[in-house]
């Protein structure tokens, strides 16, 4: 099985445009990898989907909500659970910024 990261590495080197990489980045790994050069952009799909203010929650160094699959992409689940029940960070929450 050809690993995301390994595929980004492999087109990097072919291709002289934007690179765009996801898939299992955290706020520490996708820095890292912007900053090795390997790809100009990270995507934060699922991530996002469970921290709708993922960006606040980078800036403040806040703890990720945890994922609950079977609310994504309409899973199948018999729920009257979904996105928009993730809960949002407070103004507690959270302390230092990245």
């Amino acid at each position: 099985m050809v690993q995301i990261r390994e595929t980004t590495r492999t087109f990097r080197a072919m291709f002289d445009q934007t690179v765009i990489t996801n898939v299992g980045y955290s706020y520490e790994s996708g820095n890292a990898v912007l900053a090795s050069g390997v790809a100009d952009l990270v995507a934060y799909g699922k991530l996002f989907l469970a921290n709708p203010d993922l960006p606040q929650r980078f800036r403040v160094n806040a703890p990720s909500n945890p994922m609950d699959f079977a609310t994504f992409y309409g899973s199948g689940a018999k729920s009257d659970k979904g996105y928009t029940d993730y809960p949002a960070l407070t103004p507690a929450a959270g302390a230092g910024a990245n």
